[in-house]
């Protein structure tokens, strides 16, 4: 990156987030208001709306922008003005979109479920049968119907059969679509890794007796874990494949109980739970690598 005069734990450091959804992404702040305080002598906690407010009081040239939030145009208005924005905005941006993650994640050459891109559809306009008679051809059944923007594993479907298909996608014409193949194997269980500047950090495993998602906003349970060698190299490989500085990957298991399958990146992931079960201060490491980074 770019030198500057200001030293490291001079800069000043924003954490910026959507507060304005809630306890949640409040909560989500000040955790990492509070772990990079740890490291930088100057971190404020600022809403989007009250950043954006803000114009001309700081010089933002010299300002660092955990940007928690996920509104690209922010993000890329705050990079052309000087600002250090992690993750970038091109990183958020590419995590926000599911299309544009598996793009990115197959161009790299990682094992991804295999995909087929849903057409979004004008008003009155009907999918295609013979579309989605090849797809499930292709992906057989059961497979996914996942949106491509949604958080906390909402906004992703398990269609059981032909039906179940045609019933998603007529219902959501109006999105984004993407269809999976259904990985059995790790039916209700995946592994979430938090990658920091290319160095897998955290590990939790997470389960869910009743659903086939894991996801624990959505009553998953997690465990700590401890990935093996090729199960961090792949998160790690995840995270450059998208260019994020702080993500959270979500990894599938096989037939052989190994990870080795990248369900999603996450450039906005929350990281409480990831911390409190695996003992890991995450935003703690955040703070330490940004030092690093910026004085390399």
């Amino acid at each position: 990156m770019s030198q500057s005069s200001v030293r490291a734990e001079d800069r000043k450091v924003l954490v910026v987030a959507n507060l304005g959804l809630g306890e949640k992404f409040l909560d989500h702040g000040i955790l990492y208001q509070k772990g990079l305080s740890k490291t930088f002598d100057h971190v404020e906690l600022l809403s989007t709306e009250h950043l954006l407010s803000r114009v001309g009081q700081f010089d933002r040239r010299d300002a660092l922008i955990l940007f928690l939030d996920k509104d690209v145009a922010v993000a890329e208005m705050l990079e052309l003005q000087g600002a250090v924005v992690i993750n970038s905005s091109l990183s958020i941006a590419i995590c926000d979109d599911k299309r544009r993650t598996y793009a990115h994640l197959g161009a790299a050459g990682l094992r991804i479920p295999k995909t087929v891109m849903m057409p979004p559809l004008y008003p009155k306009q009907k999918i295609a049968s013979d579309l989605v008679m090849t797809t499930v051809a292709e992906l057989g059944l059961p497979l996914v119907i996942k949106e491509a923007k949604g958080s906390f594993g909402a906004q992703v479907y398990l269609a059981h059969t032909v039906e179940d298909v045609f019933a998603v996608v007529d219902a959501l014409a109006d999105r984004h679509l993407l269809v999976q193949e259904f990985i059995a194997s790790s039916r209700g269980r995946d592994l979430r890794l938090q990658v920091v500047n290319g160095r897998c950090i955290a590990a939790i495993a997470r389960q869910h007796p009743d659903d086939f998602r894991a996801n624990l906003s959505a009553g998953g349970v997690g465990t700590p874990y401890q990935p093996s060698a090729a199960e961090r190299a792949l998160a790690e490989a995840s995270a450059a494949a998208v260019g994020g500085f702080n993500v959270g990957v979500d990894l599938l298991f096989d037939d052989a109980n190994e990870g080795s399958i990248v369900c999603e990146v996450n450039s906005n992931a929350h990281i409480w739970r990831l911390s409190a079960i695996s003992g890991i201060d995450v935003p703690y490491y955040v703070g330490q690598a940004l030092r690093r980074w910026l004085t390399a």
